[in-house]
Formats: C-alpha cells, sequence, structure tokens
C-alpha cells in the first residue's frame, strides 16, 4: 500500500468513525503513531533523532560562508556533563565551545569533559536567563539531565532535591567575554529556554546568532510558554522540525504544532 492509499483508507474510515465515543482509544492510539512518525517523543542518542546531522548541516553551512572552524563559537546552554558539547567540539575540530551548566554537581564532570579539549571547551558554571541573579535548580537528584529552574509535578522532585544556582544572561556574559557572534547557540534547558532568548535579545536584534537549536516538549508546560513564545523571538530566522534524516522546515507558525512532546527545532538565520 502506497502512502496516499494509506491516507485515503484513514481519512476514509475517520470520515465514517468522526467524534464516536467507542472510537477515541482508536484514534489516540493513532495520534501516538504519528506523533512518533513526526519525530516526536524521540529522546534517543543524537545520531537517532536528527542532532548530530544538524551539526553536520552547520558546519556545511558556516564552510559555505567562508566561516573557518578556528573562527567557530558555539554555546551549549545546559551542557550538563557535556555529551553534546563533545559531540560539537569533535564535529568541529578547531571550534570554541562555550558549556554553560549551573548544577554544581554536573559542572564537576563538565569540567573532565573539558579537560579532554584544552583550550576548546570553556565550561562555565552558570545557568543563562533572562536575567542575572540566584536560583534554586531542582531536579530528581543533583547533576540529573532533568533538573530545571522550574517546579515540575514530578514525585521524585518532591522530596527537596534542589542546588542553589547563579544565573546570568547571554547578552551580558558576551560582553565581558569580548564575544561578538554565536554561530551556534543550542538550548536545552527543561522549559527555562525563552528566558535564555529574553537574555539574548541584544545579540538577536544585532543579528549576531546564525543558528538556534531548542527543546520543546512537556518541560514548557512547567514553564507556561508556548512554541508561538519562540516564533516571536526569532524573527528573520526559519524554524526547522528536526528529524531523523534532516531537516523539515515549517512554513508558519500554527497552534497544530503545540504539541507538548519531546522534540527539537532549529532556528535559520535568514
Amino acid at each position: 500500500m502506497t502512502p496516499e492509499e494509506l491516507f485515503r483508507a484513514v481519512a476514509d474510515y475517520v470520515a465514517e468513525h468522526q467524534g464516536k465515543a467507542g472510537q477515541q482509544d482508536f484514534f489516540r492510539a493513532i495520534h501516538r503513531q504519528a506523533l512518533k512518525g513526526m519525530g516526536l517523543v524521540n529522546d534517543a542518542d543524537i545520531q537517532a533523532t536528527g542532532e548530530a546531522g544538524v551539526l553536520r548541516y552547520i558546519q556545511g553551512e558556516l564552510s559555505r560562508r567562508g566561516v573557518a572552524d578556528s573562527d567557530v563559537v558555539i554555546v551549549d546552554a545546559g551542557a550538563n556533563v557535556g555529551v553534546y558539547t563533545a559531540a560539537a567540539l569533535d564535529r568541529f575540530p578547531a571550534a570554541t565551545v562555550w558549556s554553560f551548566e549551573p548544577s554544581p554537581t554536573a559542572f564537576r564532570a563538565l569540567q573532565g569533559t573539558a579537560a579532554r579539549y584544552p583550550g576548546r571547551c570553556r565550561p562555565v558554571n552558570l545557568g543563562l536567563s533572562e536575567r542575572a541573579g540566584a536560583a534554586t535548580l531542582r531536579a530528581d537528584k543533583p547533576g540529573s539531565t532533568l533538573a530545571s529552574l522550574h517546579v515540575r509535578p514530578i514525585e521524585e522532585f518532591r522530596d527537596g532535591n534542589g542546588e542553589a544556582v547563579r544565573l546570568a544572561t547571554l547578552d551580558g556574559f558576551c560582553t565581558e567575554a569580548g564575544i561578538d557572534r554565536i554561530h551556534f547557540l543550542k538550548i536545552d534547558v527543561e522549559g527555562h529556554e525563552i528566558a535564555v532568548l529574553d537574555g539574548a535579545r541584544g545579540l538577536l536584534e544585532r543579528r549576531a546568532v546564525d543558528f538556534v537549536q531548542f527543546e520543546f516538549g512537556g518541560c514548557n508546560l512547567d514553564s507556561r510558554t508556548f512554541l508561538r513564545d519562540f516564533w516571536s523571538r526569532l524573527h528573520g530566522f526559519a524554524v526547522c522540525k528536526i528529524v531523523k534524516d534532516g531537516l523539515y522546515r515549517l512554513s508558519g507558525y500554527s497552534e497544530f504544532d503545540e504539541i507538548f512532546a519531546y522534540q527539537n527545532f532549529l532556528a535559520i538565520r535568514q
């Protein structure tokens, strides 16, 4: 059966059973499979999610634009222990990666990752936000990849595993560090992504960021942020869904894309 034949069969079935109570379990199951087909709910390694392909794509685009590897600046916001940082450094053998991790526990492990890339990995024990200050990082355990600055309705989070952390804005940090351009900003901060972008407003307005990868899903329920918020902040960018074998460009914002299930997007400066 071809995809077209399958679609017609499904459409005919829906037309016959639309809105019927007895078919809701079936439609919910089909919906779940459709989400998987669209690349959602896929939190496997970066090869399976398509994120490794994004690194290859960005490297090719920057090379095409005449940017030397040694000039490339990458920011990994929410680096945890540095798994993604290492993948980026392996892909860009002469680039500099600034790896931001607020958790003191995870940061110690991140320093170990950085030691494998002397001079190229710059670990920073700060969280990125819309303003500088102090906060509590909540988690199921210290150093967890699930750690968030937002209250999460997860049973393990109710045991009081919190770490005191420091926050900075990306605009402020870049000014102090003398960073005038970020070629790739990767954000994985468990629902705090919009705050990171708000703290980088100056860089974005100056068109000083070329690519932005961000995660969207259930954590955005905790922070009460929506996909629409990303569109409103990423003016002048094309927004693409990251899928296993490449990028799927969205034609524009639609409320039908407000799906709070794990997924990654790449915004490309136009």
